[in-house]
């Protein structure tokens, strides 16, 4: 198993890394500490949000404001998503495609599509492909992978080029249910030096309150997990992660 924190072959000078997450917080709670970890690397990334999370992701706000509006809750979701992504040090969009159903048909498979091509990413972070629990999260998996395979093929014409395809990354399912989706991490970053910075990150989505004790617990056991099995003995925190396939193609 390959310590993905401690890898230079994985967190390197000059990757191109596309984050995609189905809701609001997705990129931060799951895969925060590894963008951290990229960006102080000198890598680019990228995060796209295909959702504000409105419906699935903010029941507090929808629980104390009876008679608040959906774009109302956008808005608050779209400020803490900004701020989230300021402190990890990377751009952030959101394609606002709506939540809960989140449908992503082929008008926005192609969108996604271009933007990989438009990126070129060597890396993609997105959610696990079996986690069936939330079926945004399995409906998002399936389109980027859809565009990761046929960003290189030549005979589909978009406003870009075509590109290599990038290596496929999953971050953690649904908190807790890794073993009911069948989520068995192969790789690891090491967290502990950025943790508190993820964890700030985490803070400004206010709108989910129990997001950084949560996701704490969730790096230290991570951390027990990679210190056992790969091989990464001074790592107290960490983020879990699953390859799919192999290395990015031609």
């Amino acid at each position: 198993m390959e310590p993905f924190g401690r890898s230079p072959g994985v967190i390197r000078s000059g990757r191109r890394v596309l984050v995609f997450s189905a809701h609001a917080a997705d990129f931060c709670s799951r895969a925060g500490g590894a963008i951290l970890r990229f960006v102080d690397a000198g890598c680019d990334v990228q995060i796209y949000d295909l959702t504000y999370g409105e419906k699935c992701e903010s029941p507090a706000v929808w629980n104390d404001h009876a008679e608040i509006s959906v774009d109302e809750v956008k808005a608050i979701r779209r400020e803490e998503i900004l701020v989230a992504a300021e402190i990890l040090g990377a751009p952030i969009d959101c394609l606002d495609y709506d939540d809960s159903p989140l449908l992503l048909g082929p008008e926005r498979r192609a969108q996604l599509l271009e933007i990989i091509r438009g990126f070129r990413p060597d890396l993609v972070l997105t959610h696990w492909i079996d986690d069936y629990l939330h079926p945004d999260h399995v409906e998002t998996v399936q389109a980027v992978l859809w565009a990761s395979r046929y960003c290189f093929r030549p005979g589909i014409q978009t406003d870009h080029p075509p590109c290599a395809a990038p290596e496929v990354v999953c971050f953690e399912p649904i908190a807790g249910a890794a073993p009911v989706v069948g989520y068995v991490p192969n790789l690891y970053v090491d967290v502990t030096s950025v943790f508190e910075r993820k964890k700030s990150a985490l803070r400004a989505l206010a709108t989910q309150p129990e997001l950084p004790e949560r996701y704490e617990i969730i790096a230290r056991y991570r951390g027990l997990e990679a210190q056992m099995s790969a091989w990464m003995k001074p790592c107290e925190m960490a983020e879990a992660y699953c390859r799919l396939g192999t290395e990015a193609a031609p």
